[in-house]
């Protein structure tokens, strides 16, 4: 089975801005960086449906405060699964 790879964002917004700027093509982009021109086109899709939140400063706050909470809820529940986690292994060595 293939891997997925994984991309940054930094890594995603510099291709758009080639591409945006036309100091390369797509098929120039996605041939020096291996990618599948379909994956570029993603990419420029979700950076013209999300480019207006830059210009929005409270929807960017909002956003922020959304990861941090969801960020704060993935820890409790990290650690609740490991507290569970040690009691199942005292339980059932």
């Amino acid at each position: 089975m293939k891997q997925q790879r994984k991309y940054t964002s930094q890594f995603k917004v510099g291709l758009v801005m080639q591409y945006l700027k036309g100091s390369k093509n797509q098929a120039e982009i996605c041939r020096e960086n291996n990618l599948n021109p379909n994956l570029l086109n993603k990419w420029l899709k979700q950076f013209e449906q999300q480019a207006n939140v830059i210009f929005e400063p409270n929807k960017a706050k909002e956003f922020q405060k959304q990861a941090e909470r969801l960020e704060q809820i993935i820890g409790k529940q990290t650690i609740e699964i490991d507290f569970l986690k040690r009691g199942l292994l005292t339980t059932y060595p």
